[in-house]
């Protein structure tokens, strides 16, 4: 989670490029949740974003933890081929209308941890959680 992070430098982008190599290394998927538009900025134009994957990143924890779950459980049941965690992320509004409507919601930090931030997701839909980059953007 990084919504207490309001600025990262380029020696912070470097850590996290040495420990997405070191994670890859061991076949560890980091996911990113909650990053403040500011950051997600400077992780974007150090090509952090894409190295890690545009699906990969969340506007909630709970969104986030979900979708590594679901992720796990597939690799599980399937070969060890790599999946993307989403079959389709087209039509996903832009990341800063997304960021923009967290920030409106004015949601606490306790609460986008817990995912007590909005009702649950009805069960047809518990599968397919957007992430917070689309593909496409």
């Amino acid at each position: 989670m990084t919504a207490a992070v309001t600025y990262i430098d380029s020696s912070a982008v470097q850590a996290l490029k040495d420990l997405y190599q070191e994670y890859k290394l061991r076949d560890i998927q980091i996911a990113i949740s909650n990053p403040s538009p500011e950051v997600l900025l400077t992780l974007s134009r150090s090509g952090l974003v894409e190295l890690i994957g545009k699906e990969w990143y969340f506007v909630r924890v709970h969104d986030a933890v979900q979708v590594c779950l679901q992720h796990v459980q597939s690799l599980k049941g399937a070969s060890n081929s790599p999946q993307a965690p989403f079959s389709s992320v087209e039509n996903k509004p832009s990341l800063f209308a997304r960021l923009s409507k967290e920030r409106v919601e004015k949601l606490s930090i306790t609460d986008l941890e817990s995912g007590n931030g909005r009702p649950p997701l009805p069960e047809e839909r518990d599968s397919k959680l957007e992430p917070l980059l689309s593909k496409d953007h």
